[in-house]
């Protein structure tokens, strides 16, 4: 090989490839460039002292040599460890929509924990404020090397995560993004774009002059920036659309009792015209049983996610649409985004966007959504 080295100082970039062909290693490219096998270690985990001239010419033999460190067997290697932690809220009242997380998060490990990543989880009550604030408080006093987040209390949420950032520790958002604060990275919907969609949904053949409803099946609205996103986008549709003498009334039941809602639907239904309704969570199987029981038919009902009541309601024409935000996949992604940036040194995407998926009754067999991942 040596050769060949002293060949490349006139040589083409054809030569230059059939050298990358035989094996590129650090005192390779360090000969190539003329420098020291340190430099060139420097150069390429972009530490230490070393001028600029010298960092180009490296890094263009780098490039052209199309070099990578093999950083996942110098991890096994080295028996370093990794602690990476997920703060998520707890499935409470039946609603499974958090299980899923949990099981992309499972899938996840189970890719990784041979170079060296160990994952805790926090589950906190999203109606309980002290509950996150606890959580918090003890992820922070494990020091852990990253932090996948789905962010609830916003207020709270942009502290926590301005205190990740002055320790330095990256932190991955899902389900939800805040855009007041640069977290390393979002995995999930463009939240507004799906309301959007979701009022495109409802305005096909629905009869006009007419009401629709927008639910808020949670708790406190201002707590959760995906929530506000949806409505936002679900009433711009309509603001650019202004001719289709569809009036929007929203429903705020800020988590409260089934009885409040029910109350707040027989208003809806004894005062407005209502033919549509959306939901902007993953609670839209309690829209759907109010329906039922009182025996109403011809409402159109849009809402998030394949929960087993929401697809049950999905397939007794209850529901028209459903959006799938693939909760398990984005957590796993969340996950690996967090080891490609600690781990592999990688640089990975601010805004890593979800498939908005539309399910519908024809298509609902062809989506494994047993399958928590």
């Amino acid at each position: 090989m040596y050769s060949f080295v002293k060949k490349y100082f006139r040589s083409t970039e054809y030569e230059l490839k059939n050298y990358c062909e035989l094996g590129v290693r650090i005192k390779d490219i360090a000969k190539l460039a003329g420098v020291s096998p340190g430099t060139v270690d420097r150069v390429i985990h972009k530490r230490g002292d070393v001028s600029e001239e010298t960092r180009k010419k490296v890094q263009a033999i780098l490039n052209k040599s199309d070099y990578h460190p093999d950083i996942l067997a110098r991890t096994l290697s080295s028996k370093k460890t990794y602690l990476f932690s997920v703060i998520m809220p707890v499935s409470v009242n039946g609603n499974d929509f958090w299980e899923a997380p949990k099981s992309g998060i499972e899938k996840a490990v189970g890719e990784i924990e041979r170079y060296g990543v160990k994952i805790n989880q926090y589950l906190f009550n999203q109606f309980d404020r002290d509950s996150f604030a606890a959580k918090a408080f003890d992820l922070l006093s494990d020091h852990p090397d990253g932090i996948l987040f789905a962010p609830v209390f916003l207020d709270d949420s942009i502290k926590f995560i301005r205190e990740c950032q002055i320790w330095k520790i990256p932190v991955a958002l899902f389900n939800s993004n805040i855009e007041e604060v640069k977290a390393t990275s979002y995995i999930g919907q463009d939240a507004l774009q799906s309301g959007y969609l979701g009022a495109r949904l409802l305005g096909y053949g629905i009869s006009l002059p007419s009401d629709v409803l927008i639910i808020n099946l949670a708790g406190r609205k201002d707590n959760y920036n995906h929530i506000i996103h949806r409505e936002t986008g679900f009433r711009q549709y309509f603001d650019e659309h202004p001719g289709m003498g569809i009036n929007l009334h929203t429903i705020d039941t800020n988590h409260s009792s089934d009885e409040k809602l029910v109350a707040e639907l027989d208003r809806a239904f004894t005062e407005l015209k209502v033919k549509g309704i959306f939901v902007t969570n993953s609670r839209v199987f309690k829209v759907a049983e109010y329906l039922q029981s009182r025996g109403i038919k011809g409402i159109h009902l849009i809402g998030y996610d394949l929960l087993q009541a929401n697809v049950n309601a999905l397939k007794n024409n209850l529901i028209d649409f459903l959006i799938s935000q693939r909760p398990g996949e984005q957590a796993y992604k969340g996950i690996i985004s967090l080891f490609n940036i600690i781990v592999l040194n990688k640089i990975v995407d601010a805004k890593q966007y979800m498939p908005i998926d539309i399910i519908s009754k024809e298509n609902i067999d062809f989506y494994d959504f047993k399958n928590k991942f």
